[in-house]
């Protein structure tokens, strides 16, 4: 696993203002967005120009040694596209095997009209990883999709907008028309 010892909230707070305040100064951006659960928002978070930079990648996956610690996962799953990136991330830092949960079902190939990509065992515990989430429900089908195949999933994001019911490393909210983070 990781080479860290298990750390209790109170210890990642520097973490956690460290990530809140990376969003703000790289993923960040105003405007009027329309979000993938369908809300309007005048804001958007670009969890892809965090995950681009190396460094900051595998500061974010290291947040999860703890709680990784603590649930003692079989196999690391990552939501169909950022989520991937992480479950990566993760994957790599500790060692575990990591699995894919696509949107749709891939229409070609060996393993076509399946959703999960990669190695599972009946009855095994997926750590289950998404980037971003507002409503949650891309992260609770994934959930419900594994869960057909007789597995365990604690599903979990790095940043929730404040709506989803979904654990997160962080929870980011910006009340409209206001420039500064809130965290909730």
């Amino acid at each position: 696993m990781f080479d860290e010892p298990s750390q209790s909230p109170i210890a990642r707070i520097p973490e956690l203002r460290w990530l809140r305040n990376i969003i703000v100064e790289r993923a960040l951006t105003r405007g009027d967005y329309l979000l993938s659960g369908g809300a309007r928002s005048d804001y958007y978070i670009d969890k892809f120009k965090l995950f681009a930079d190396p460094h900051v990648l595998r500061r974010i996956a290291r947040l999860f040694g703890p709680i990784i610690s603590e649930i003692n996962p079989d196999v690391i799953g990552g939501t169909e596209l950022g989520g991937v990136i992480i479950a990566t991330a993760v994957s790599q830092m500790t060692g575990l095997p990591m699995i894919v949960v696509r949107k749709q079902p891939k229409q070609y190939g060996a393993f076509a009209e399946e959703y999960v990509e990669g190695p599972i065992v009946r009855g095994q515990h997926v750590f289950l990883l998404e980037d971003v989430v507002t409503s949650g429900r891309e992260l609770l089908a994934a959930k419900a999709r594994l869960e057909e195949l007789n597995l365990r999933v604690t599903p979990h994001a790095v940043i929730s907008r404040g709506l989803a019911p979904v654990s997160s490393l962080i929870q980011f909210a910006l009340p409209r028309g206001e420039g500064g983070p809130r965290q909730n």
